[in-house]
């Protein structure tokens, strides 16, 4: 097998297309193998029947002629028909010869009495007496000897002719053996092809199988690896099992996973460390903003207050985009561990709304919610959790109109495996199209029909991270269900599942 991974794809493809192609040629070749074998034995034995059938009535018709030759011989000791006797005998010595048969010892042994008895016969009309004291055209009283030959050569040739009766009844039985014996091959043959054909179609559609778990094995691990991939992980490595196309992709693939590793590392070393650089003169120049609006520090007029307070929005926004990339450097390098306890949902949910009521209420904007009939407690680090719900809530106060409402359900699954909660942010706004559904969770990816100066990109990626590591999930639905939706065809759901 380890050498088997040394051949290119190509070359696997085409030795598993010519095994199977082998496989079924098979048994059409054993088929006709087999077939002209016992055709080939079955056209030799009846070709050899049809000779000796032949051979048999062709004897039947001359033993009546051997018979009156031979007593005309013995009493009326005619010169010509000992002429015509021995021709006879010779002819029937020749038709029915023992070597002729291959098949039958009893037809053999019956050939063999055969020749006997016309040797018998011969024997008899040998006699040196049989033509002694005759000239032709004397009259011939038969005497007690040639009435005994008579009797002799009739009892010769009638045991002929039983002879020939009962090699004809041979013949009829070794044919109906012969015909149960090709009965009885051509159902072995039957058999042995059906069977053949079982293991072929057996081994067709299991060289196909075996050849696509091998083929898939590695696509599935590649999927895996630009799954994990595209959630961050890049130290995800693919196994390389194999040295063809499928190895060097994946060995292609690890390659660009442990790049990608790198360029990460820098990236989030430099994220990290200019936030961290950032946060100090940040938080210096948010304070010196604050006080120029302090009447202690001089009244400003109109124009320079307004210039301040775009100041103090740009630098706590400037101030939040630093703490989330500095969040979200921390959860990426794993240095953000997570203190769970047993909380109950709700207020775990309400504290979330409540953060975020005073934006709510600026913008007159309604959250309603709704929980369970039954007390729910989930284990979670509570303030990770009302970090994701937050951003999931300001995420939906960024896309909803004036006046509208947002709807946050909480559902207990039960029937799950383990139980699992299911937090669902509803909002109002335009939806999120299909294509972007799976973008929005990455990072500074802003959907295009986000409201300008909305905020950083970060909320919905920090809060994955924050699902992620409680072992949850998190999706999108646009438009949501009619069951839960605000207004139809409109609007976008959130859904948060975690294990209780």
């Amino acid at each position: 097998m380890k050498l088997f991974s040394y051949f290119s794809l190509y070359q696997k493809l085409l030795a598993g297309y010519l095994f199977l192609l082998a496989i079924l040629i098979l048994p059409c070749l054993f088929s006709i193998y087999s077939i002209y074998r016992i055709e080939a034995t079955v056209s030799t034995f009846f070709k050899r029947t049809l000779q000796i059938s032949s051979s048999i009535e062709y004897a039947k018709s001359l033993v009546p002629s051997l018979e009156a030759e031979a007593r005309r011989l013995v009493i009326l000791h005619k010169a010509d028909s000992l002429k015509a006797v021995r021709p006879l005998i010779a002819d029937l010595e020749a038709k029915l010869d023992p070597l002729l048969v291959t098949d039958s010892i009893a037809l053999e042994n019956n050939f063999q009495e055969f020749r006997n008895t016309l040797a018998l016969l011969n024997f008899i009309i040998s006699q040196p007496d049989i033509l002694k004291d005759h000239h032709p055209g004397s009259p011939h009283t038969p005497t007690l000897t040639d009435e005994a030959r008579e009797q002799e050569i009739k009892g010769l040739t009638f045991h002929l002719m039983e002879l020939l009766a009962q090699a004809e009844n041979i013949q009829k039985q070794t044919l109906q053996e012969k015909s149960r014996e090709s009965s009885a091959i051509i159902s072995h043959v039957k058999n042995g092809t059906l069977l053949l054909l079982l293991i072929a179609t057996i081994v067709a559609l299991t060289v196909p199988w075996i050849l696509y778990i091998y083929i898939k094995k590695p696509i599935k691990f590649l999927q895996k690896g630009i799954y994990a991939i595209g959630r961050g992980n890049f130290d995800h490595q693919i196994p390389v099992v194999s040295r063809d196309e499928l190895g060097e992709l994946a060995e292609s693939f690890n390659h660009m996973a442990r790049s990608l590793k790198e360029l990460d590392t820098l990236k989030s070393d430099f994220i990290a460390v200019a936030s961290h650089e950032l946060k100090t003169p940040l938080a210096a120049m948010l304070e010196a903003s604050k006080l120029l609006s302090e009447p202690q520090i001089g009244q400003l007029n109109e124009r320079q207050a307004r210039l301040v307070n775009v100041l103090n929005t740009s630098m706590a926004r400037f101030k939040t985009l630093v703490e989330e990339l500095l969040d979200l450097s921390k959860m990426q390098a794993g240095l953000v561990s997570l203190e769970k306890k047993k909380e109950n949902i709700k207020d775990v949910v309400d504290n979330a709304i409540k953060g975020v009521r005073p934006i709510a209420s600026a913008k007159k904007v309604n959250i309603v919610s709704q929980y369970p009939e039954k007390q729910v407690e989930v284990d979670v680090d509570r303030k990770r959790l009302e970090r994701a719900l937050v951003n999931l809530l300001d995420n939906a106060l960024n896309f909803t109109d004036p006046g509208k409402e947002i709807k946050v359900i909480v559902k207990n699954l039960e029937s799950k495996k383990n139980g699992q909660i299911m937090i669902i942010v509803v909002d109002r706004g335009p939806g999120i199209e299909v294509e972007e559904q799976k973008q929005v969770f990455e990072k500074f990816y802003q959907s295009r029909l986000t409201p300008r100066q909305s905020g950083s990109g970060l909320g919905l990626t920090i809060a994955r991270q924050i699902v992620t590591a409680h072992g949850g999930e998190i999706w999108i639905e646009s438009p949501p269900g009619k069951e839960i939706a605000l207004e139809e065809e409109r609007g976008t759901a959130v859904f948060v599942q975690l294990p209780l």
